[in-house]
């Protein structure tokens, strides 16, 4: 593989140089403070399996990731990870100031006098955090109990490039994204980011490890990539 192009960026705060790679950017090289910027082909050389796996990942990310317009509201939510599925109905009152939202399974109504996306897609993204709280937050809870992994708090947040995401201190964020996916994936997802919490990286004891939380990882990895698909563009 010839070096891909990639972009420099200095930090006072790095105290060694990181590879990282986004849908957005591509490559992206971060350099401590005095870093001899001649000595990266080599580095790169050293590192193009990873850079070049990492590069196909970000390509197939980026297809689903543009922002897409839709003609209309949702209508109807389809969340594999919890077994759930929900019609959307939209009542025009003006007998309180504001957008409302009922909900009683299988069925969401929204309550207003105005329903356009700017109101509309926020209410149901804060409605959605709310499900991973209360269903997927649980699970995730539940398994770094049951496989051994301290974790600290659980945040749930919108990510448009991760799944999850596991902090240096000791957090987990959950994507709300994941309720679209099926409960195979939830799981390997968030047992992906729990073997972070032993290794911050991607080396090979990285993957020994989740290979032994889930022998079936490359596959799982594999249609996790593809997964972005399953997701509604209004959530992007």
């Amino acid at each position: 593989m010839a070096i891909p192009s990639y972009i420099v960026r200095h930090s006072t705060k790095a105290k060694h140089l990181r590879l990282k790679v986004t849908p957005q950017d591509g490559l992206c090289i971060i350099v401590p403070g005095g870093f001899d910027e001649e000595r990266i082909p080599a580095i790169l050389n050293r590192k193009k399996e990873w850079i070049e796996d990492a590069l196909s990942k970000a390509k197939e990310r980026r297809r689903f990731l543009e922002p897409k317009t839709a003609d209309h509201l949702p209508e109807r939510l389809v969340l594999k990870a919890i077994g759930e599925q929900w019609s959307i109905s939209y009542h025009d009152s003006r007998q309180k100031a504001g957008l409302r939202l009922y909900s009683k399974l299988p069925h969401l109504m929204l309550s207003g006098e105005a329903f356009s996306r700017t109101n509309v897609l926020p209410r149901l993204r804060e409605w959605l955090r709310k499900r991973v709280s209360h269903e997927l937050s649980p699970l995730a809870h539940g398994l770094a109990k049951q496989k051994g992994f301290n974790i600290g708090k659980i945040f749930v947040k919108n990510q448009r490039t991760r799944w999850a995401s596991f902090s240096a201190r000791g957090n987990l964020a959950l994507n709300v994204k994941l309720l679209f996916l099926s409960p195979e994936l939830v799981r390997y997802a968030v047992i992906h980011e729990l073997c972070h919490s032993v290794h911050m990286n991607h080396s090979k004891d990285f993957w020994r490890l989740v290979e032994h939380h889930e022998p079936s990882y490359r596959r799982l990895d594999n249609e996790l990539r593809a997964a972005w698909k399953m997701i509604p563009p209004w959530l992007f």
